[in-house]
């Protein structure tokens, strides 16, 4: 659409804006550098002269002039890491007010949000709420009237404008006016009045500029309170934890420091996701662990015959059996009836001095089956099967071996017995704040032990999607459980609901809904239906994927691409099928070797829960890999719900019941199964 000269005005003025912010950064830039350089040489020479004087006296001057110097060095490197970062993105949002003083003259105060704040160019850092919720809490044209700063304000919000700039360019701007975005260096003005900001690859997006009020309130909401966030998939439930985390970690709103932090998520591709994500966000020095790193460091530290040794492994990885656990044994093991008979089992005995006490300590716990069956709300537990996970740890225990799911077991009688866990480095102690991701596939006894990690409940922050289950072994009590079990009163914590997605696509989100057999979704950026290819056999759903893929790397350069299977086994088959045609663009995605650099990755849907893509190919949804059950519906609702802005089906067997019927107005239907001369469109 082409431009108006009213727009052409508005971005020519952000321009020059931006470029006078930029060159007030690099003059500051330059004279902190210079300042940094003579203060570092000048405690040099002090550190030089305490060293030669021999005069007691003199030395104590010189340690006290060379401790000034060492600060104020630090502070000017400090200055220009801060500088360096405003270089990269200065603000990505700018508002002026017109403020009406008490008996004064009306004036015009101009502010921009960043991710770090500059005096001289009015940037101010977004975790200070009190001038950031005029940003989140007002729209273009509305009065406000808020206490700033211990000073009551009252005005009008003239302008209010969402930018999206990278390498000293604007790229993108929102405003009254409408959306305007650069493609290939001109400005074009789009349909669509909230597009998903730009990222790289492997990075959770930046979504501080759209983000709602109420999201802005959960971000900021007083320190003392715990989080509890569920929301639909793409809703950015994960990013605004991580803003919340963000917002702890400035001085002015806890004592919480980074060191302090950290963030468990259960997968290594979640974890490796996480971790690219947060120096984005200006979060550095938070650790992002699997659950099974977290619960490892305690139980090696405690049990140390169930670590590993020091090789290619971590020095916190455990000892496991030659042939995995049955899933009616973890189902056991990760029951909320054994984890109140393990905490009360805790509360009446004494604590043991032995190493392996803990272990003997889940034996005794697993000998008392009447208490966890009379403790057991599911129907799903009885006598045989408690027997047979007893069985098991006496076995484990003669090995020296744990199972996956005695981690959380063993970690948990450890912090009820000793009344802490093992932190980094080997000390004792709790976190200062616990981010729990993906909270859904934890188990209760999981969820005890990651309560427990901290010393009190309002240092948490919990976070999950209750449709993107995918174990049923991993029962999850449920959130009003959750609040219920572990005393999550109203008092010290608040429960957020995110429905509004701002991954995917309104089409695609429409189609989500009908795989969880629901009507959530109401509102999204619009976009074109999925479009289904049904094939008469394998070798035409090959070619209908492969001419999708080629146009989804032609359209959208640099980006990533997923095509997603049932299991590893299909996805390895598919891999090998699509390699012919696209060489070294294309690679298999695992939990512990997922790369995000551009190009096509096939990956089982388990392993991608919790990223996104910008196009992905949901290979053969067939009868026989979803039937019409519960996880079958999360797996599909996790798959389709990758996708931000363009999604494929393409079947040969028996499509899955769940989906919705092939001529449906939620996808764009081609039968491939008649004979065509030539090659659907994709979309």
């Amino acid at each position: 659409m082409p431009l108006s000269d009213q727009a052409k005005c508005l971005i020519e003025t952000e321009e020059e804006i931006l470029g006078q912010v930029l060159n007030t950064l690099k003059t500051e830039r330059s004279r902190d550098v210079s300042r940094f350089r003579i203060e570092t040489e000048r405690a040099r020479d002090l550190t030089s002269q305490r060293i030669a004087t021999q005069r007691v006296e003199d030395k104590y001057q010189l340690v006290s002039d060379e401790a000034v110097s060492h600060t104020l060095s630090d502070l000017k490197k400090k200055d220009v890491s801060n500088i360096d970062t405003l270089l990269k993105k200065p603000y990505f949002a700018r508002i002026v007010l017109e403020e009406q003083p008490a008996g004064g003259t009306a004036r015009q105060i101009e502010y921009k949000l960043g991710f770090a704040a500059n005096t001289e160019c009015r940037i101010v850092d977004w975790r200070k709420a009190p001038i950031a919720k005029l940003y989140y809490e007002y729209k273009e044209g509305e009065e406000y009237a808020e206490e700033i700063q211990g000073t009551d304000r009252h005005g009008r919000v003239l302008l209010r404008h969402t930018l999206d700039v990278d390498g000293g360019v604007i790229n993108r701007l929102v405003c009254g006016l409408g959306t305007f975005e650069r493609k290939n260096g001109e400005w074009l003005q789009l349909s669509d009045g909230t597009p998903r900001p730009r990222r790289n690859p492997g990075e959770l997006p930046e979504i501080l500029s759209l983000i709602t009020a109420d999201q802005f309130k959960t971000i900021t909401e007083d320190a003392q309170t715990a989080i509890l966030i569920q929301g639909i998939a793409g809703s950015g439930k994960t990013t605004v934890a991580l803003h919340r985390l963000a917002w702890l970690l400035h001085h002015e709103n806890s004592p919480l420091k980074a060191h302090q932090a950290v963030a468990i998520v259960l997968s290594q591709a979640l974890k490796n996701y996480v971790s690219k994500t947060l120096p984005q966000m200006g979060i550095q020095g938070v650790r992002v662990i699997t659950f099974r790193e977290f619960a490892a460091e305690t139980i090696g530290a405690q049990l140390p015959h169930l670590q590993l040794p020091h090789s290619k492994e971590s020095a916190t990885t455990l000892k496991r059996p030659d042939e995995p656990s049955p899933r009616s044994i973890d189902r056991v093991k990760r029951s909320m009836a054994l984890l109140q008979v393990l905490e009360n089992y805790a509360k009446n005995y004494a604590q043991r001095t032995t190493w392996t006490g803990y272990e003997r300590d889940l034996v005794s716990v697993l000998s008392q089956p009447q208490a966890i069956l009379a403790a057991d709300e599911t129907g799903l537990l009885d006598a045989e099967l408690i027997a047979q996970a007893r069985s098991r740890s006496m076995q484990n225990i003669e090995n020296s071996v744990c199972d996956p799911a005695d981690d959380a077991l063993l970690l948990r009688l450890i912090e009820l017995k000793t009344g802490s866990l093992t932190l980094r480095g080997g000390t004792a102690g709790h976190y200062g704040h616990v981010v729990v991701d993906e909270v859904q596939d934890f188990s209760p006894v999981e969820l005890a032990a990651v309560i427990g990690a901290v010393a009190e409940l309002r240092n948490l922050t919990i976070v999950g999607d209750t449709s993107q289950k995918l174990d049923d072994s991993h029962v999850f009590p449920g959130w009003d459980k959750l609040r219920e079990r572990w005393a999550f009163k109203d008092a010290m914590s608040k429960y957020v609901s995110l429905t509004v997605s701002h991954r995917s696509t309104l089409p695609i989100m429409r189609l989500a809904d009908h795989i969880q057999e629901r009507d959530v979704v109401t509102e999204g950026r619009p976009g074109r239906a999925p479009i289904w290819f049904r094939c008469r056999k394998e070798s035409d759903c090959l070619e209908a994927a492969r001419g999708w893929l080629n146009k989804a790397l032609e359209r959208y350069p640099g980006y990533l691409t997923a095509v997603l299977c049932a299991d590893p086994q299909e996805a390895k088959y598919v891999l090998s099928l699509l390699t012919p045609t696209f060489g070294n663009t294309i690679r298999y995605g695992d939990e512990y070797s997922f790369s995000f650099a551009e190009g096509i990755v096939v990956a089982p849907v388990r392993v991608v829960k919790g990223l996104e893509f910008t196009n992905v190919v949901l290979w053969n949804p067939s009868a026989q890999h979803y039937p019409v059950t519960q996880e079958s519906r999360n797996a599909l609702y996790v798959a389709i719900t990758r996708a931000e802005e363009n999604l494929c089906l393409v079947t040969h067997s028996r499509p899955s019941e769940i989906l919705p019927p092939f001529h449906s107005s939620l996808v764009r239907a081609v039968d491939m199964r008649q004979d065509e001369d030539e090659v659907p469109s994709s979309g």
